[in-house]
């Protein structure tokens, strides 16, 4: 009983080795697909949590980082291949998790690391401005972070009136600034004065989301569900004097694109009794020729 047991076992001994050898060359043949023609490269990777503001230095001194070999096919085009040149003096734009490898753009200059509010307004010594619009005086809601846009003050004309208060109708309404309209009693041509406070103002946020910081997606700095007429501006600290004089209620803002350059833009005459529309040489918002023809 005792050598059939033994004999049992020697088989069983026998038989596994030879699965494991077995398994051992297909490991090995799998290994070697992968590494067929694909050389393996150096690479860079994260050790440990590397938090956004890290200096580059940093992360080499504490072994934050460290060199290792992957398949050439798996290694990123952008990768870092010296740290200690390539790296020197950045700073991590955003927190890298453990085994991301290291490509360019995971640090840059401090300077360019937003990490509040403040931060992004000494840069420019700039102040913020705050305010509410609704729908229509806030283009629909489309702003976002980071956009430009044009401020103006629309009010409403009033009529002039005689001592007992009456509205007259044949005198025109002093409007300011050598400014006349003719007064709001069903003959006049504009109802309202529009005049353009300021030009291409950056927005800073909507509500409490930000411009994203570089390395973040938009979704990310939005967050939770916000306030879209809430606005405040990037400005000089004199130009919120002028906009707050103008009074929120009456500010308009027009989204215009980045590349949109300022050019003075004075007011419309008030006392002309004829639109646009009306006028052989406007007619159009781009011209009497309209916008698919280049002014001459």
């Amino acid at each position: 009983m005792n050598s059939r047991r033994t004999v049992i076992l020697i088989v069983a001994v026998v038989v596994g080795a030879i699965a494991a050898f077995g398994l051992l060359n297909y490991i090995r043949n799998v290994e070697g697909s992968v590494y067929d023609n694909a050389e393996p490269e150096t690479v860079w990777v994260v050790r440990l949590p590397i938090e956004k503001g890290t200096t580059s230095e940093q992360a080499l001194a504490l072994n934050m980082i460290y060199e290792t070999e992957i398949p050439a096919t798996f290694r990123p085009a952008t990768a870092i291949v010296d740290p200690n040149t390539e790296l020197a003096g950045l700073v991590a734009v955003t927190d890298l998790p453990v085994n991301a490898p290291l490509v360019t753009g995971n640090f840059v200059p401090s300077n360019v690391v937003n990490t509040g509010i403040t931060d992004r307004l000494e840069e420019k010594e700039l102040v913020t401005v705050t305010f509410s619009v609704d729908q229509v005086k806030g283009a629909a809601y489309l702003i976002e972070p980071g956009d430009f846009v044009n401020l103006l003050s629309v009010k409403q004309i009033v009529e002039s009136g005689d001592e007992d208060g009456e509205p007259t109708a044949d005198e025109p309404v002093d409007l300011g600034s050598g400014l006349v309209a003719l007064p709001v009693n069903g003959s006049a041509s504009y109802d309202y004065i529009a005049r353009y406070v300021y030009q291409r103002a950056e927005v800073l946020a909507i509500d409490k989301a930000l411009t994203p910081d570089l390395g973040e997606s938009s979704e990310q700095a939005e967050g939770a569900p916000r306030n879209a007429g809430m606005i405040t501006l990037a400005v000089p600290p004199d130009a919120v004097q002028t906009i707050l004089s103008v009074g929120m209620e009456n500010i308009y803002l027009s989204l215009v694109p980045s590349t949109y350059a300022p050019d003075p833009l004075p007011p419309i005459d008030y006392g002309n009794e004829v639109y646009p529309a009306e006028d052989a040489d406007r007619l159009t918002p781009y011209g009497p020729k309209g916008g698919d023809v280049d002014p001459e």
